[in-house]
């Protein structure tokens, strides 16, 4: 959403975006009630709202934009809904004015969706990661550049990796593929700036929908003590955060 608009007004508009998508349709009356403004104050969010293609207004109500990826029908597939869970444990813990880096994961690229906190910087790598977040987000959104083939996706390049020594970065959220005492490997295999993003922030976020998952021949990269992994879980965020190797059980090999 626009730089300019404050947290409590852009709170309210995700909080629209995530009833209507949840209900299907809901009315303008019962929107007004829920969020306890008027319903002129209503009207001005679906407007804007549907002008950045997250609702459509209809019938005196809203109903969701399904064209975009944002507003994910009801019946979405299980890997939809622990990359949503997934982004909103991310979002849960952010803290103002951090600076962000995300992979070109699903549940990464939907941390911005329900970011709330002020003054955010999110790097990306993805120009829809990239669109998602410029839509969606209060903060300031950086596209690290580079090579891209005709979908979008970065290729390997040194681009990346050169433009994030620009940036401070306060936390890194990579998606795994697997993790284990070994190690980890990454979900997201575009590009070759995220394990240069992985050495320069101060802290990142491992996730994964499972533990103790492997796969054979996969390279993994070893634990480093800034790291937690955040993992299928129970709300309120939707996720467990563990900041060590006790979940695994055993010893602690990797660890530092």
């Amino acid at each position: 959403m626009s730089m300019g608009v404050n947290s409590a007004t852009l709170k309210r508009r995700l909080g629209i975006v995530d009833a209507v998508r949840r209900a299907g349709f809901v009315r303008t009356e019962a929107l007004a009630d829920q969020f306890s403004v008027s319903m002129v104050t209503i009207r001005s969010d679906l407007a804007y709202l549907q002008s950045q293609n997250l609702v459509i207004r209809t019938n005196g109500g809203a109903q969701p934009a399904y064209g975009y990826a944002v507003n994910a029908p009801l019946d979405e597939s299980p890997t939809l809904s622990e990359a949503r869970a997934l982004a909103r444990a991310v979002a849960f813990r952010l803290q103002p004015g951090q600076c962000v880096f995300l992979d070109n994961s699903l549940a990464a690229s939907f941390v911005p969706v329900h970011a709330t906190v002020a003054n955010l910087r999110f790097v990306v790598n993805s120009f829809e990661t990239y669109h998602l977040a410029s839509r969606c987000c209060d903060g300031a959104v950086s596209l690290l550049g580079g090579e891209y083939d005709r979908l979008g996706y970065p290729l390997v390049s040194p681009a990346a990796s050169h433009a994030l020594s620009f940036y401070d970065l306060d936390l890194a959220v990579i998606s795994v593929s697997q993790i284990s005492k070994a190690g980890f490997s990454l979900l997201d295999q575009t590009g070759n700036c995220l394990e240069a993003a992985i050495e320069r922030a101060r802290q990142v976020f491992l996730l994964t929908d499972r533990l103790d998952r492997t796969e054979a021949d996969a390279p993994l990269l070893e634990w480093r003590n800034t790291m937690s992994v955040l993992h299928g879980g129970s709300p309120p965020d939707g996720a467990v955060l563990c900041e060590d190797w006790s979940a695994f059980g055993g010893d602690t090999t990797g660890s530092e």
